[in-house]
């Protein structure tokens, strides 16, 4: 480690970056040792990914230093981080869409021919393959990449980043995307960069991950330096109260709420290219769980409840009426309202306002004169509701909301999903990429959404989440219901034994 005797590969000294209004980072020091992984935890807003973009060439600081080998580091675009070797792996997606997985991966440094000039492919999707195999995957590199997955398109960051082989890789978040498989060997991937002598900053809202990989942690808190440690010497409670300033008593707080009347009812459903025969009850009241491997229905089964999905066959009941949404404009009038699992791609309107963004799900209800205009006054009315309810930190409502932090983002997109009126409420990876503070503050808000009477559908590859909160847990695997968990059997051990093995497990302590 470096440790004043070790010379530090990368050293920051009174970093500060400042915005119009807002001062990011605030005289921000740490070091990273060659050969080691170095984590970087805190809230969302604390800074981390303000530091990470200074690193990879995105930001300039206002003040402050950047050591890297002993020279002076200072970047001025993205491209001068890759040629001093190295390599950030940003939260948002960086990638071409209509392009290979192959070109993506080497995009600006593409082996080309000597005499036509011509991208040299067999050997770009030669090494993307072999990327894909370090990384225990198998992702055609021929294939564009918008025909991949939410967790496949993370891989191919991922792949983008190891293959411009630097001695420092960055990772911001980088398997908030991934299934738990995928998850164990990324740490594989961590720990043999360690061994081959190259350093790791990683960044991570889960501090299983953290404890499970690195050496040391630097926490970060409101755009400071808060403590950095060795791993072997602090705890996750420790970490916690450090990031948040205060104790965090329970991550997952379920309460008791009675289950009411069956709000929604799905009979033999399929719908999408797997979802086959599904059969579900959810009632007033109840949060219930939906958990599978990545890929094995759930995008679909969270579609076609809000009509973005048609029904192939089978049944819908909302509230025991006939319910088949043509669009998801049918669904949002029946109250029921959709957090999509990627806030970039499908989630923020980045250069609109956060009222707009908030507002965008009921305009309906915000019109004004003749129903022809918005009114700006009904558009006030839900920011402010929301931004209260949720405890949304903006500057005000014209804000844009690529401004926002990502965890206030998501509380954005929460308010969103709550505005058509709360009666159902599917949510897809609703705490993704948020910090622990506002993922007890998300759970929070669930339990208080419950008790006002509204059921939850609730899609989340955290295991300890899905069970923490959930009433009931339903397993997906190959688009087909494996399993129905309650009470004591809703463990680790048997949604994974469901979802890996297509082992069924159905509880009997609750009907439906």
């Amino acid at each position: 480690m470096a440790d004043g005797s070790t010379p530090a590969l990368l050293r920051v000294d009174g970093l500060t970056v400042e915005f119009p209004g807002v001062r990011a980072l605030d005289g921000v020091h740490f070091d990273v040792a060659a050969g080691e992984v170095h984590a970087l935890v805190g809230e969302n807003g604390a800074g981390k990914s303000t530091l990470l973009k200074v690193l990879g060439g995105l930001h300039q600081p206002s003040a402050g230093t950047i050591g890297l080998a002993e020279r002076p580091y200072r970047p001025r675009r993205p491209a001068d981080a890759t040629h001093a070797g190295i390599a950030v792996i940003y939260q948002e997606f960086n990638l071409y869409p209509d392009l290979t997985v192959a070109e993506n991966v080497f995009s600006g440094r593409e082996p080309f021919h000597r005499f036509h000039r011509g991208i040299r492919y067999a050997e770009i999707n030669r090494r993307a393959t072999e990327l894909f195999a370090t990384l225990g995957v198998r992702i055609d590199p021929t294939a564009p990449v918008s025909s991949l997955t939410v967790s496949e398109q993370q891989l191919v960051e991922i792949a983008k980043a190891l293959s411009v082989d630097g001695r420092i890789i960055v990772m911001d978040e980088p398997t908030a995307a991934l299934s738990a498989d995928e998850v164990t060997r990324l740490l594989d991937v961590v720990r043999r960069l360690r061994a081959e002598g190259r350093s790791v900053v990683y960044v991570s809202h889960r501090l299983d991950e953290v404890f499970a990989v690195a050496d040391r942690v630097t926490v970060l808190r409101d755009g400071r330096h808060v403590r950095t440690t060795a791993l072997a010497d602090t705890s996750p409670d420790e970490l916690v109260r450090l990031m948040v300033g205060r104790d965090v008593s329970a991550m997952f707080h379920r309460d008791d709420v009675a289950g009411g009347d069956v709000v929604l009812e799905l009979d033999q459903v399929s719908a999408g290219r797997q979802l086959r025969d599904v059969s579900i009850v959810v009632r007033a009241g109840e949060i219930v769980g939906i958990g599978g491997v990545a890929g094995a229905g759930q995008p679909e089964l969270s579609q076609v409840i809000f009509g973005a999905l048609p029904l192939k066959s089978g049944r819908m009941l909302l509230s025991g009426a006939d319910y088949r949404p043509k669009g998801p404009h049918d669904a949002m009038r029946a109250g029921i309202g959709f957090l999509h699992e990627d806030r970039k791609a499908a989630g923020i309107l980045p250069d609109l306002s956060v009222r707009h963004n908030l507002t965008i799900s009921v305009l309906d209800s915000v019109r004004g004169l003749f129903g022809r205009l918005l009114s700006p006054a009904g558009e006030l009315g839900v920011f402010d509701t929301f931004r209260k309810r949720l405890a949304i930190r903006t500057t005000g409502p014209d804000q844009l909301i690529g401004q926002l932090s990502g965890g206030n983002q998501q509380k954005v997109l929460f308010g969103r999903a709550l505005a058509p009126g709360g009666r159902l409420l599917i949510l897809n990876e609703p705490t993704r990429g948020v910090d622990i503070g506002a993922k007890v503050e998300i759970h929070h808000l669930i339990n208080e959404i419950t008790a006002d009477g509204a059921g939850v559908v609730m899609i989340s590859s955290d295991l300890p989440e899905l069970l923490g909160i959930s009433d009931r847990v339903y397993v997906l695997a190959a688009g087909r219901i494996v399993g129905h968990l309650t009470g004591d059997d809703r463990t680790e051990e048997n949604v994974m034994r469901c979802a890996t093995t297509g082992q069924h497990v159905f509880s009997t302590a609750v009907a439906g």
